[in-house]
């Protein structure tokens, strides 16, 4: 809903860039703006990664530790929760991993006890009717620790297709991606 001081702010915001833009020697201004404009479009939109370019980008910034971590979420044995087609399977008492389907995303707060340790959350897509699904990321607001979650596509894929499937993204998330056929 549009209200007076919303529209207030907005006209203000036209004004200060048509400032911006008036005077040839605003270069700097320019820049500036143009680097904010950047930086909030991409935080309000969900922007998946590829996981090997994020884990690259881990070790090219010298960030060992979360590289290892992450490595280690991603690739060694978990204690686990399964939440697949309704039915939940857990391995230990402190699981630190969810795997589960597009299609069990809705159902995970309330279907999902042992949620208080996990870090990551795989989802697997298997058909290319799954692509018609969302991943709501309010799906995930009881999982406290939840840093990371990672979509493996078993489909042939554009990756942009990724970053349309996520739906109230609050940024809390790192959003990973990998199209995965036939591993």
């Amino acid at each position: 809903m549009i209200t007076k001081s919303n529209l207030a702010k907005a006209v203000k915001f036209v004004n200060n860039c048509k400032f911006i833009f008036s005077f040839k020697k605003n270069i700097f201004q320019k820049n500036i703006f143009f680097v904010l404009f950047f930086l909030v479009t991409n935080f309000l939109s969900a922007q998946t990664q590829n996981v090997d370019s994020y884990l690259t980008s881990l070790e090219n910034s010298g960030q060992s530790s979360t590289l290892n971590h992450l490595n280690h979420l991603l690739y060694d044995l978990q204690s686990a929760v399964y939440a697949n087609s309704g039915e939940i399977k857990i391995y230990d008492s402190q699981p630190t991993a969810l795997f589960t389907d597009i299609n069990s995303i809705n159902s995970l707060n309330n279907s999902v006890s042992l949620k208080t340790d996990i870090e990551i959350a795989t989802i697997k897509i298997e058909k290319s009717s799954d692509f018609n699904q969302s991943i709501d990321l309010n799906s995930f607001s009881g999982f406290e620790k939840l840093k990371y979650i990672f979509i493996i596509s078993e489909i042939e894929t554009n990756p942009s297709v990724f970053n349309n499937l996520i739906k109230n993204n609050t940024s809390k998330y790192i959003l990973l991606y990998k199209i995965s056929i036939g591993q």
